[in-house]
C-alpha cells in the first residue's frame, strides 16, 4: 500500500508491505502507526505559552514574558525581534561587573583594612615596648616583644 504524507509543503510518499501496521483502520493516522510526529504549525503571533497562557501579541504590549516557557513558545518571534533590535552575537551595553574581579576587589579592600589594622597595633605595641624599657618595666616589655613578633608574623611584608 502507498500513500502520500504532505506537510509543511513538502510531500513524502510511504510504502507499506504485509508487515506494516494495519493503516486501513479507521480509528488510526497512518503518520501515527508509521510513528511520525506531525506538527501543525501555528500562525506567527498567535500561539499561546502551554504554561501560562501567555500570546505574542501579550509581549508586544507589555514587552515582557508570562513564565520562563514563554522564551520557547514563542521562540521563532523573540529570535527574530533580538536580531532586529540588537543585530550580532556579542552583548554592547550595560552589565555588572564580572562577579570575579567584584570578588578580588572586596578581599583587596578587606586585607588592606587588616594590614592597616596590624601595623597600627604594632606601632602600638613597639611604643609601649619602648616604655616599659625605659621605665625597666622587663615582664611587660617581655609579653609586647612576643606581641609584636606574632604581629610582625601577620603581616605579609614586614620589616624584621
Amino acid at each position: 500500500m502507498y500513500f502520500t504524507l504532505v506537510a509543511g509543503g513538502k510531500a513524502e510518499t510511504y510504502a507499506c508491505c504485509q508487515g506494516c501496521p494495519s493503516l486501513l483502520s479507521d480509528s488510526i493516522l497512518p503518520s501515527l502507526a508509521l510513528g511520525l510526529k506531525l506538527t501543525v504549525p501555528t500562525p506567527v503571533g498567535r500561539g499561546k505559552c502551554p504554561t501560562c497562557g501567555f500570546r505574542w501579541a501579550d509581549f508586544d504590549r507589555l514587552h515582557r514574558f508570562g513564565c520562563p516557557t514563554c522564551y520557547e513558545a514563542h521562540a521563532p518571534q523573540a529570535l527574530a525581534t533580538i536580531a532586529r533590535i540588537q543585530p550580532g552575537l556579542e552583548h554592547h551595553g550595560r552589565r555588572p561587573l564580572d562577579a570575579e574581579a567584584d570578588r578580588e576587589a572586596r578581599l583587596t579592600k578587606v586585607r588592606d583594612m587588616v594590614k592597616a589594622t596590624i601595623e597600627a597595633r604594632l606601632n602600638k605595641a613597639r611604643d609601649q615596648l619602648k616604655a616599659a624599657m625605659k621605665e625597666e618595666d622587663y615582664e611587660t616589655a617581655a609579653v609586647l616583644r612576643d606581641q609584636i613578633a606574632e604581629l610582625e608574623g601577620g603581616l605579609p611584608d614586614a620589616k624584621q
